[in-house]
């Protein structure tokens, strides 16, 4: 190569470098409102489709910082806003959840969520950021306030999406038959991250292809014919025969599907019965049905279907009711996006630092965003080395130390991917 070339190359290749913003420096400026704004939302928690306030709390947020955009639409509790930055570039699309559940809290922290809330079934609950939405919105808020400190160099925008009711699965549908990715809105990729305590504080993880399950489900009215329980053969047992059925679920996903394409089901509710002496006429069951691939959910319903209504015809009971029902999709992460962004994992954190975690059944409505557009959510590591803790428990307590990480991946794979 003739020497101007080569100083030329060199020349591209610092000014790219030089470009890249300090986003340490950044993190740095804005940890302290981050933590702040992390204990605002955990004491301010909010059940599903009822964000009110976190929703109202967000927008002004946004709206104060420069350059923000606030995008208007029937979004529900959620908040969608842009950061158009000053060169020109693909738009990305980061997600934070908003949402809550109904656990009492029981953390002892200073700004523990107090709120109480009733159920739609009556039960009145305490209401927790016991899977880590707080944290997520604060990492977020303050990517977005550290973007807008280097828009006039950022090459491409940035679409903020505060999506609502994902502790239901409601909340990613919702926003995209409300059209979030319409009218000039649709991003290159999609991103977001989700704590975990199975990872330790400073390790990220990520995983290529299926990545979270299909959470499907049924509720199930096991039919008999009641009578005393001293004269079982004068009755139709109901209870018996549920207990049957519920065994003859494990024999599905051990003998009848194939054990490289995961799958569980699990019964967590079975009512039936007032007491000890009376056979009852009815039985309810209600089960969650997890899997990985399409096949294997789209296989499931049949089997189901099929051993409950031959369990009941071979003892002589009326035919059961099976409402079976198809909830959130299984997610998956797109293999390309997770390659670069593992890459900025590894220039960041090291590689030994960077995790693969392996598939698993929990769920996660992001999925909808990620059969849109390509779609990556990693996991940061927020696990403890003096407690256990687990997502959807009480206790669950993150070390604030995590945020600041957060902010640095968010900032810097969303940058990254604008500059591709």
């Amino acid at each position: 190569m003739r020497p101007v070339l080569i100083l030329f190359a060199m020349i591209l290749a610092t000014t790219a470098f030089a470009e890249r913003p300090d986003f340490e420096a950044l993190v740095e400026k804005y940890e302290e409102q981050a933590i702040a704004d992390r204990r605002w939302a955990h004491e301010h928690a909010e059940l599903s489709m009822r964000e009110f306030e976190t929703q109202a709390w967000l927008r002004e947020n946004l709206a104060a910082i420069p350059g923000v955009e606030m995008v208007e639409g029937d979004w529900g509790t959620g908040v969608v806003a842009m950061l158009k930055g000053g060169k020109p570039g693909p738009i990305v699309a980061w997600r934070t959840d908003m949402d809550a559940l109904p656990i009492t809290e029981e953390t002892g922290l200073e700004f523990s969520c107090q709120r109480v809330d009733t159920l739609r079934s009556g039960r009145v609950t305490g209401v927790m950021h016991a899977c880590g939405h707080d944290l997520h919105m604060a990492v977020a808020l303050n990517m977005t306030r550290m973007l807008s400190d280097v828009r006039h160099e950022m090459p491409g925008t940035l679409l903020f999406i505060g999506e609502p009711a994902e502790e239901i699965g409601a909340g990613a549908l919702m926003l995209l038959e409300a059209g979030i990715f319409d009218e000039g809105r649709r991003p290159k990729c999609a991103l977001a991250l989700h704590d975990h305590p199975t990872i330790p504080l400073g390790k990220v993880g990520s995983h290529t292809g299926p990545a979270t399950a299909n959470v499907d489900g049924f509720v199930l009215k096991v039919k008999g014919v009641g009578g005393h329980g001293a004269y079982p053969h004068k009755s139709v047992d109901p209870v018996s025969l549920a207990a049957k059925m519920i065994l003859g679920f494990e024999s599905i996903v051990a003998r009848q599907m194939d054990v490289n394409h995961h799958c569980v089901i699990s019964v967590g509710r079975i009512e039936g019965g007032a007491k000890s002496n009376v056979i009852p006429d009815e039985v309810v069951l209600e089960a969650t049905v997890r899997s990985l691939d399409d096949e294997t959910r789209e296989a499931l319903p049949e089997k189901i279907e099929r051993l409950v209504n031959g369990l009941a015809a071979s003892v002589g009971a009326p035919e059961p009711e099976l409402e079976y029902y198809m909830g959130t999709a299984a997610g998956f992460n797109n293999p390309e996006l997770v390659d670069e962004c593992r890459a900025v994992f590894r220039r960041i954190l090291g590689s030994e630092n960077e995790y693969t975690y392996p598939a698993g059944m929990g769920g996660e409505d992001f999925a909808y965003f990620g059969r849109e557009v390509p779609g990556f959510q990693f996991r940061l590591g927020v696990g403890r080395p003096d407690r256990e803790m687990a997502l959807h428990r009480s206790n669950l307590d993150i070390p604030e130390e995590a945020i600041a990480i957060g902010m640095r991946l968010a900032a810097e794979v969303v940058w990254e991917q604008m500059a591709e």
